[in-house]
């Protein structure tokens, strides 16, 4: 199924480390549109996309897609769309929004996917003006009417705005003699660009050529051999405004002649059924979801046999991403798998960010523990430089991006002359002896703090340790505590788990770390609201922070109040 991984070390004279994978880097093809030529001709009737609708599940097979955005893109050449003009395509995963994308890739323009809620009724219109003034877009897709009317009202009056599958549809029903071919496009300029989720500030843009999008592919394949085996299926919901679900899963499928499946649950908790129904008609070979994602689905396939041979009956491997899986559900997962297929089903992980493509290191063995991050991916260099005690995650290679697109300080906040992205990410080495053991994540190094004393918090530390505790209960925590006497948290959390069941976390927690830096003095459950999501669906800790400012002075005063 793997690739062996076998690494390089070594240290520069300013302590910084590097690590190289030695596996061989394949061949990557010039373009994602060369993927969606090839499969319409070799296997046209295979479905590229289904979708839910009124009247059941509707496929779009590999013809129709590559007929459809041939003509779109077409159109959108003849209607005055030109090369390296910025197109804005906003709402949920559809065979339109792909569609659009595509088209516009094809056309030699530049796709802007970006997250619905930037036109939301409760949308920050300043941010969305902003956004759109540094995009300086030719044309805006929009899904729905009350997103284009947002959308126009923050653009300026020449800006075209598409609105719909009727729009999509009169592009794909345009008749041109000519449109613009694969072969054409230049693959080393600009053909995307995401937002960053702004977990860590403002969300910037990250522009990706068409050859760093299918090289960060390649690279996956090399470790992964056995994903040519068999055309991939997913069941999945991760919106393609963002790095995993619109560059990793998307392109992956693409490039194999895969099935994507869109589960309409979206992600939501409360239509956790509506997932297993998918799950349990179109069988996947891969899946990838945060831990608590997985946990969510361990009652249904613990008391459900049918249920429990449809997940794991042709399944590769489990991808967990967002944080370390908990042990128990480690074990459980692995047990409940090896009682359909005899042995366990892998369950990986990797560690990448937007601006890395988003892939930077992939487990690619058997049997590696939950915390490990894996190796550097074939092409791709791991630096850990040493800071504040730990060691920073940098990272080089073909699909890293040069800097931020038209953004030049941070840029060279991020980026250093020498290619070199400066994640803000902790790692270390899981054995320094043997580096082909991988990495293992350390927490953001950017969330760290120090107290009223002056001692350092690992934040990260502090919340990978209560996620892992939490058993796949806990979607995400917020540390706080900067010039305090001590840390406290803010804990978004699954039903149903409650006040009580908090106590008794931060109590077990509290007996085996009991320094002033990582003992917590208090917490709180909250159910976040509007920007206090990012498009991961994990926390914005910035937003919680400035939103719960009372909600965190209740918890000190609470604290003085009973010493």
């Amino acid at each position: 199924m793997f690739a062996t991984p076998a690494v390089d070390y070594r240290r520069e004279p300013d302590g910084l480390v590097v690590l190289r994978s030695r596996i061989p880097a394949g061949r990557p093809a010039p373009t994602i549109l060369h993927w969606l030529r090839r499969f319409a001709t070799e296997t046209p009737g295979a479905a590229l996309l289904t979708t839910a609708t009124d009247a059941g599940r509707t496929a779009w097979s590999y013809a129709e897609a590559w007929q459809d955005v041939q003509r779109a893109a077409a159109a959108l050449v003849h209607s005055g769309l030109r090369k390296g003009d910025r197109v804005v395509v906003l709402g949920p995963n559809s065979v339109a929004h792909l569609t659009m994308s595509l088209a516009t890739m094809l056309a030699g323009a530049v796709a802007v996917p970006v997250a619905p809620q930037y036109a939301g009724a409760s949308a920050d219109r300043a941010k969305l003006r902003d956004l759109l003034a540094l995009l300086e877009p030719a044309l805006v897709w929009a899904a729905e009417s009350a997103q284009a009317a947002v959308l126009a009202e923050a653009l300026p009056g020449h800006t075209r705005v598409l609105v719909g599958r009727a729009a999509v549809r009169e592009l794909r029903q345009a008749s041109h003699d000519r449109g613009p071919v694969p072969d054409a496009i230049d693959a080393a300029a600009p053909a995307k660009i995401l937002l960053t989720s702004g977990s860590t500030g403002r969300p910037k843009p990250v522009a990706y050529s068409q050859s760093m999008m299918t090289t960060n592919v390649q690279m996956t394949l090399d470790v992964w051999p056995f994903l040519t085996g068999h055309r991939p299926v997913l069941v999945d919901w991760l919106p393609w405004n963002h790095a995993f679900g619109g560059n990793a899963n998307v392109n992956l499928v693409l490039s194999q002649g895969g099935t994507l499946h869109i589960d309409e649950a979206a992600g939501r908790p409360e239509r956790l059924d509506l997932t297993i129904r998918n799950l349990r008609r179109h069988r996947p070979t891969f899946h990838g979801a945060v831990p608590a994602g997985f946990a969510a689905l361990l009652p249904a396939l613990e008391a459900d046999p049918a249920f429990r041979e449809a997940f794991f009956g042709r399944l590769d491997v489990m991808f967990s991403a967002g944080a370390a899986m908990h042990p128990t559900v480690f074990r459980r997962l692995s047990e409940l798998s090896a009682t359909v297929r005899g042995r366990p089903v892998p369950i990986v992980t990797g560690w990448g960010s937007t601006e890395v493509g988003p892939g930077a290191t992939m487990v690619h063995a058997h049997g590696v523990a939950p915390d490990c991050i894996g190796t550097p991916l074939p092409g791709v260099e791991i630096g850990l430089r040493p800071v504040a005690g730990k060691y920073e995650l940098l990272v080089r290679g073909p699909c890293v991006a040069e800097g931020y697109w038209r953004q030049p300080g941070p840029s060279r906040a991020a980026f250093t002359d020498d290619g070199w992205y400066r994640s803000g990410d902790a790692g270390e080495l899981v054995d320094p002896e043997h580096p082909d053991r991988g990495l293992r994540f350390a927490g953001r190094i950017a969330d760290d703090f120090k107290l009223a004393n002056g001692t350092w918090v690992d934040a990260g530390g502090i919340r990978t340790s209560l996620l892992a505790r939490g058993g796949g209960r806990l979607r995400d925590i917020v540390v706080t505590g900067a010039d305090r006497s001590a840390p406290c948290v803010l804990v978004w959390a699954a039903e149903p788990f409650g006040e009580d069941d908090l106590r008794l976390l931060l109590d077990a927690y509290n007996r085996e770390n009991t320094k002033p830096s990582t003992r917590i003095l208090d917490g709180a459950l909250l159910e976040p609201e509007g920007d206090e999501v990012g498009s991961k669906g994990q926390l914005v800790r910035g937003a919680v922070l400035a939103r719960r400012r009372s909600l965190v002075e209740r918890m000190y005063d609470r604290q003085k109040a009973e010493s």
